[in-house]
């Protein structure tokens, strides 16, 4: 099996704006995507956060706020960075999502 990175992916979650399309920009307005979408980066549900947290394409770990009925908030979708309250945490779930993409993207014999 060929690994194809999420941001080289067609949405296949029907949003309106990048259905059938790439999506290499998370915060676009109108955006729909589920986390569920093949454009979606490695993911990881954080209810005590309410929000998802993900690696962008250079590897930076960003969070998106969820919505009622399993809609997520990708207006406000940021990179969770220094300035942020729990940057220290986001650096270490950061790295623990590194290791679980190159652990993924490895071929199994």
């Amino acid at each position: 099996m060929t690994y194809t990175p999420p941001w080289r992916r067609a949405c296949d979650c029907h949003c309106i704006v990048h259905h059938r399309l790439p999506r290499t920009t998370y915060n676009e307005p109108g955006c729909a995507c589920s986390i569920t979408c093949a454009t979606q980066p490695i993911t990881l549900l954080a209810h005590q956060w309410g929000s998802a947290l993900f690696l962008d394409q250079g590897g930076d770990l960003w969070h998106v706020p969820a919505m009622a009925n399993g809609i997520w908030d990708w207006d406000r979708a940021a990179e969770i960075d220094a300035r942020a309250d729990v940057h220290d945490t986001g650096l270490v779930i950061e790295h623990l999502l590194r290791q679980a993409a190159t652990v993924l993207g490895t071929p199994v014999d």
